[in-house]
């Protein structure tokens, strides 16, 4: 049944927005997405971010949100018992620490149907303070799995299967050549780092999320950051630019790596099949190599350029899409 929901409500995206194009609509029937910010003078990496997004929902669906996000400094803001939908980049708060009155609020948002989006509520212990990475974990940061232990100790943050509804709620799949925004002779994406996107970075258009159950629908959902692609500046053009981490391997590189001398740390992160690869970089830098639980080696290769950055925030883009659209069904 929910199945059938999102496909139909899929039909009456497309179907509406090609037809008759972007209606007109009064700003005081537009859905509010609440962002939190806990201190407004710390420093915001993506600041252009879910403004951008919303307008870009706008344009290509018919749903009808207010891009201009409303900010609350607590949990226990009046602007949550008025608005279902609460966005906050993990990234951008001096902590996730809850004050009891904060938490009896959000609980209570959650639990009357309210959705709420955790922006880099899944983060790679590696990262440590680098908000410029992003890297599919498969769990909760620390400090977001505390948080949901103490409001509801029985609803753990699950991991959402490839074939979730989320993935497929209005766009499907990898970005489209129309996607990409370059000159026609521009260079195209190396083979090998295309393979790698398709096969194991982004497959089917899917990512690493988590999600909470509550009433039989998913009320919390949490991400590795996602912002750092949906930005746009006042001429149209996507910032910041992004870099692809691909892992390559060849010939004899195992046997190297296991004997080769490192003066880093090793960290494990969660997969998707729930095994641990161990990555090897120092705190906060980029990660050199990788060993997976199958015995092999492989090092991270880094690949930049327009086109990598257009497609980048293309995914992104079409991803945060389905985000807040499905977060309507819930």
């Amino acid at each position: 049944m929910r199945a059938t929901q999102i496909f139909l409500l899929s039909l009456s995206f497309v179907f509406w927005a090609e037809s008759f194009g972007q209606a007109v609509h009064n700003k005081k029937d537009a859905i509010r997405v609440i962002q939190l910010l806990k201190n407004d003078s710390v420093y915001r990496r993506y600041p252009d971010a879910l403004p951008s997004l919303l307008k870009h929902v706008n344009e290509k669906t018919t749903a009808h949100f207010d891009p201009d996000p409303l900010f609350v400094t607590r949990l226990d803001d009046k602007a949550l018992n008025e608005n279902s939908i609460l966005y906050v980049n993990c990234d951008d708060q001096p902590n996730l620490e809850f004050d009891e009155a904060e938490q009896k609020v959000l609980r209570t948002f959650l639990e009357r149907g309210g959705f709420l989006y955790l922006d880099a509520g899944i983060k790679a212990p590696f990262l440590g303070t680098d908000l410029g990475h992003s890297y599919a974990a498969w769990e909760a940061r620390p400090e977001v799995a505390t948080l949901f232990k103490q409001l509801f100790p029985d609803k753990p943050l699950v991991p959402l299967p490839r074939d979730h509804d989320l993935f497929r709620c209005f766009y499907k799949g990898l970005p489209d050549p129309g996607d990409l925004r370059i000159a026609s002779e521009q260079k195209k994406l190396p083979a090998t780092v295309l393979r790698f996107v398709e096969e194991e970075k982004w497959p089917q258009g899917t990512y690493s999320f988590v999600g909470m159950q509550l009433n039989g629908r998913i009320a919390v959902l949490a991400s590795p950051i996602c912002a750092m692609g949906w930005g746009k500046d006042e001429f149209g053009n996507w910032l910041p630019p992004i870099s692809f981490r691909i892992r390559e391997t060849a010939e004899g590189l195992d046997k190297n790596l296991q004997a080769a001398a490192f003066a880093g740390n090793t960290f494990e992160v969660s997969r998707e099949d729930g095994l641990k690869d161990t990555v090897y970089t120092q705190l906060g830098m980029r990660p050199v190599w990788v060993e997976e639980p199958n015995g092999k080696w492989r090092i991270f290769k880094y690949y930049s350029g327009e086109e990598i950055s257009n497609y980048a925030h293309a995914f992104y883009t079409r991803l945060g899409t389905n985000v807040f659209l499905y977060a309507l069904t819930q």
